[in-house]
């Protein structure tokens, strides 16, 4: 539903004019107030008609919707920040809530602009329906047909030519509306798959980008998905070893590692039926756990470091095929907002494509998800149509623009090597790296302070990312009642009032 009308006008005015009618004029666009997601205050609207076909200029126009949220302060900076948000699926305007904390000083003289790529958030997005309940109780193959079916009917029922829909077009989009807004030079956020947006943006527009922020990495080098294994490896041996190095854990959990791989022997070829109550209606139902799901769980639970801290229970309970904990996390995460079919429009033709069966085969051996998350997109992109692949992946790319990249230690997905592949394209970079955090670094710690300046300076004068080892890994749950260090602690805290009262109760015997 596109609920904010923009206004083409006919000259051009780049200051932002006094509001008329609950609507504002930046450049050539006329604006309306509104809300989005996640975010308290009132900020701008619009929506950009381009083609579809961007190259034969004719045929179906889709909307762009976006978001300007203006500076704090009315003499603010002419250059704003751009977020690109990640997926690729995600719309930037759902993420107000993310930019209300990494940006909350960086928004006092700067406009931030939030503006949904196409196909994704509410810019004509490709948007597929995900499995019913009941595909939990199919086999791997049963459920790899359901997912190609389920995309084979989003392609009958959605009104797009899904093959206009990769990255350098939609940055082509974002660019147009920048320059209608009136911005001249603008500084890039890029976030997980939005950092391949800005990488390929600064070398589509070089001319218009200040300076560059990109949080966890995925350069042209990391063809997503295919080392999502060896990467999630690494954060759960990390995981292993900082249980057995805490000794609350170490005690609750001797085994661990050990568990963990008697739990994935356990599984089978075809996974085993548990019975478990429904969350939302407390009835029981009975479905099928396979090593694939429960592989892939564990890999999104990596992500955040204070959920992973709940894996040693999960794998404790999967040893007696008991899911409650983990059926509470996956329900936490949802689907974020990605829309399916402008994932697979992206990836399908941008990554996947760049994948061999012999790259397969080498990086499924390195970790244990195995081919279990690579098999989902070579399921989905065997019915997707595909785009031939952008022309700017078959260039060298390179920037000299200020760059500033950030990268957790413990993330399962884009960890700090990818930071390093990024920084020899990027030439004027630092790399600065959380070690104790997953992904997405910009919020955390002194990040939001790093980040704010580095984009006030404009270059990388004087950036130290050492306030970042500040950052502290979550503790481990040791059971249902949270942190045996939490635990502790209120018991002893507990014990010392007692002890408190009565010694006031004592002393005022004695006063009597």
């Amino acid at each position: 539903m596109k609920r904010y009308v923009v206004i083409v006008l006919l000259f051009t005015m780049p200051q932002l004019m006094a509001a008329t009618n609950g609507k504002k004029v930046m450049g050539e666009l006329e604006l309306e107030f509104c809300h989005i997601p996640h975010y308290s205050q009132e900020v701008l609207c619009g929506s950009f008609p381009v083609f579809e076909d961007r190259v034969a200029a004719k045929g179906r126009k889709i909307n762009i919707e976006f978001a300007v949220i203006p500076s704090v302060t009315e003499a603010k900076e002419a250059d704003p920040l751009v977020f690109f948000a990640g997926g690729p699926g995600q719309g930037a305007r759902d993420m107000g809530q993310f930019v209300s904390v990494a940006f909350k000083e960086i928004h006092e003289n700067r406009d931030v602009v939030l503006i949904d790529q196409r196909g994704m958030g509410n810019s004509h997005p490709l948007a597929c329906d995900q499995p019913d309940d009941n595909s939990l109780s199919l086999s791997e193959e049963e459920m790899a047909k359901l997912m190609r079916d389920i995309l084979t009917q989003c392609l009958n029922d959605l009104e797009a030519d899904v093959t206009q829909y990769t990255q350098d077009l939609a940055n082509q989009d974002i660019h147009d509306i920048l320059q209608a807004l009136g911005y001249d030079k603008v500084n890039l956020y890029g976030v997980s798959w939005g950092t391949r947006s800005a990488l390929l943006y600064v070398n589509q527009f070089p001319e218009q980008v200040r300076t560059v922020i990109m949080d966890g990495v995925a350069p042209l080098a990391n063809k997503v998905p295919l080392y999502a294994n060896e990467d999630a490896e690494r954060a759960i041996q990390t995981l292993f070893r900082d249980c057995e190095a805490d000794d609350d854990c170490r005690a609750a959990f001797p085994e661990l590692k050990q568990d963990f791989d008697n739990v994935l022997t356990s599984f089978g070829e075809t996974g085993y039926e548990i019975t478990m109550n429904d969350a939302n209606t407390g009835n029981p139902v009975t479905f099928t756990v396979t090593r694939n799901a429960f592989v892939n769980a564990i890999r999104n639970i990596l992500y955040v470091p204070d959920y992973s801290r709940l894996i040693p229970i999960i794998i404790q309970q999967a040893k007696v095929k008991d899911f409650r904990a983990l059926s509470g996390l996956i329900s936490a995460f949802g689907d974020g907002g990605m829309a399916l079919g402008a994932q697979m429009s992206v990836l399908c033709s941008e990554d996947f494509a760049r994948i061999s069966d012999q790259d397969i085969a080498l990086e499924t051996n390195k970790g244990f998800v195995g081919d279990a998350f690579i098999n989902f997109f070579r399921n989905g992109c065997s019915v997707w149509p595909k785009a031939s692949l952008p022309e700017i992946y078959k260039q060298s790319l390179s920037s000299n623009v200020p760059t500033l990249i950030l990268s957790g230690a413990v993330d399962p997905v884009t960890p700090e090597r990818w930071g390093e592949k990024m920084k020899e394209l990027m030439i004027n970079s630092k790399h600065l790296v959380a070690a104790n955090t997953g992904h997405n670094v910009g919020p955390k710690g002194c990040a939001p302070d790093l980040m704010t300046q580095f984009v006030t300076q404009g270059n990388l004068d004087n950036i130290d990312g050492s306030c970042l080892d500040s950052i502290s890994r979550p503790t481990f749950f040791i059971d249902g009642n949270g942190p045996a260090s939490l635990v502790s602690l209120s018991s002893k805290e507990e014990s010392n009032d007692k002890k408190n009262s009565l010694e006031k109760v004592s002393g005022e015997k004695d006063n009597d």
